[in-house]
């Protein structure tokens, strides 16, 4: 049984990731859809939108140990859709994050929190001040998730399935220890974020 702070590495996605970040999207619909009754991420998994944004760096996986089985995946983009976000806030400097997913084998065990916590380093060292995520209407055990991790909650957007918003301030903080880069310190490539003037 792993006890906290045990390791975890993060590393970018590779395209030979794919299979498995269709894997656990689609675990974790099935898991979504019994427990909590939210057809999230019920639609197939979109291979070709995977790819693009492995290929930008936008996703990251995390191993319990180096090389290993990839137990958890998100991804952090810069630019937000202009269907949730107003203009003023999109023009603010944010990072959004998305397909955040653990493998339900390993749940309980506070890796969502410390890739939780990655990610707030991630999109603080790629110059954001707020870090944002749209989520499910009608999951409200994910809502209640993110809250428990300190995002505030926005409003919810009536025309999107998946519009209850959610933001958490950021900033600079050193990574936590026992969170690991398996391919240095350096932040995931991708674009940086530039305050706006």
């Amino acid at each position: 049984m792993l006890t906290p702070p045990f390791p975890l590495y993060v590393r970018p996605a590779l395209a030979a990731d794919l299979g498995r970040l269709a894997e656990l999207r689609s675990a974790a619909a099935d898991w979504i859809a019994r427990t909590h009754g939210s057809r999230q991420w019920s639609d197939p998994y979109d291979a070709r939108r995977g790819l693009a944004r492995i290929a930008r760096g936008a996703t990251a996986v995390a191993m319990l140990e180096p090389a290993g089985e990839v137990v958890a995946a998100l991804t952090i983009r810069p630019v937000g859709s202009a269907r949730l976000w107003t203009a003023e806030e999109l023009a603010f400097p944010a990072a959004y994050l998305s397909a955040f997913a653990v493998d339900r084998r390993y749940a309980g065990r506070g890796i969502g929190g410390r890739l939780n916590d990655w990610a707030r380093w991630r999109a603080a060292r790629a110059g954001a001040q707020v870090l944002r995520v749209n989520v499910w209407s009608d999951n409200t055990a994910l809502h209640a998730y993110y809250r428990t991790h300190g995002w505030q909650f926005v409003r919810v957007v009536p025309t999107s399935r998946s519009g209850a918003l959610f933001e958490l301030p950021l900033s600079p903080r050193p990574l936590p220890p026992s969170l690991i880069h398996e391919r240095g310190e350096l932040p995931l490539p991708g674009p940086q974020i530039s305050p706006t003037p």
